[in-house]
C-alpha cells in the first residue's frame, strides 16, 4: 500500500501548497481521501488520470477538503469515465444535490454514487470515526494500517486507534485554543495514547508551519511534517 500526500495546505495560500488531499494506492485500487483545491492538478503531476480514481472519501464538507470534487466529476464525464464512488459523512448526498442545483447543466451527466455508511470496502476495509470539528466530520481507518484524521481537535478515541501510521492535522501553533483544530499542546497531551509508529502532520496554517521545527522537537515523538507529493509505503 502506498500513500501520497497530494495536498497538505489549508484555506489560505502558502508555499504553493495544494489543499488537503491524500491518495492511497492499495495495489489494485486508487482511493482519494479529501480533494481540496489543487488536488486535481496534483493527480496530473503524479501521472494519475482522474478516470483511474476508484473512490473518494470525504472527511467533511469544507472547501479546502472537497473543492475539487466537482472538477473531478466533470473531467471524468468529459473523458468518458466510469461511475465514481463517493463516501462521506451524513449530508454528503444533500451536498452533491445542492451542487447540481447550482450547476444544473451537469445533471444527468455526472456519474457517481454516494455512501454515508461508517464501514465499507474498497479492496481494503475502511472504517469512519466521528471527529471534533465545526461541522459533521469524520476520520478514516484503512485496513488497520493508516488513520487519517481530517480536521479535528486531537482526542483519545481517535488518536488511540490501532494503526501503523497516523496522519493528523496540526492547524495551529503554540498558545492557541484547541477547539475544532489541533495545537501542539493538545497533540502532545494525546500522544501518550497513540499506537502508531509514526505520525505525519498536515494542514498546518502558516503561523504553525513557520515554527514546525520547534513543534517537532516539542512533541518528542516520531513525527514528520508532510509536504505536497511526499509518499510512503505502508
Amino acid at each position: 500500500m502506498r500513500l501520497v500526500f497530494l495536498g497538505t495546505g489549508v484555506a489560505v495560500p502558502y508555499g504553493n501548497k495544494a489543499q488537503s488531499s491524500i491518495l492511497i494506492d492499495t495495489g489494485s485500487s486508487l482511493i482519494l481521501f479529501d480533494c481540496g483545491i489543487g488536488s486535481y492538478h496534483r493527480l496530473e503531476k503524479l501521472g494519475v488520470s482522474v478516470n483511474d480514481v476508484d473512490a473518494v472519501c470525504i472527511t467533511h464538507h469544507h472547501l479546502d477538503h472537497n473543492g475539487d470534487l466537482l472538477n473531478i466529476l466533470k473531467a471524468r464525464w468529459l473523458l468518458g469515465g466510469d461511475e465514481l464512488r463517493i463516501y462521506g459523512p451524513e449530508g454528503t448526498e444533500s451536498f452533491l444535490n445542492s451542487l447540481l442545483e447550482a450547476y444544473p447543466y451537469l445533471r444527468g451527466k455526472l456519474r457517481f454514487t454516494v455512501d454515508e455508511r461508517e464501514k465499507f470496502e474498497e479492496d481494503v476495509k475502511i472504517r469512519a470515526f466521528p471527529t471534533i470539528h465545526s461541522i459533521e466530520s469524520r476520520g478514516y481507518l484503512i485496513e488497520d494500517a493508516v488513520a487519517i484524521s481530517g480536521d479535528t481537535r486531537a482526542f483519545r478515541d481517535f488518536i488511540s486507534l490501532e494503526c501503523d501510521v497516523m496522519v493528523h492535522e496540526l492547524s495551529l501553533p503554540f498558545n492557541h485554543q484547541a477547539d475544532y483544530h489541533t495545537t501542539p499542546e493538545n497533540l502532545k497531551e494525546m500522544l501518550k495514547y497513540c499506537k502508531a509508529d509514526r505520525i505525519y502532520l498536515t494542514h498546518l496554517y502558516p503561523m504553525a508551519y513557520s515554527v514546525k521545527d520547534r513543534i517537532l522537537e516539542y512533541l518528542e515523538f516520531d513525527a514528520v511534517v508532510a509536504e505536497d507529493m511526499m509518499s510512503t509505503r505502508l
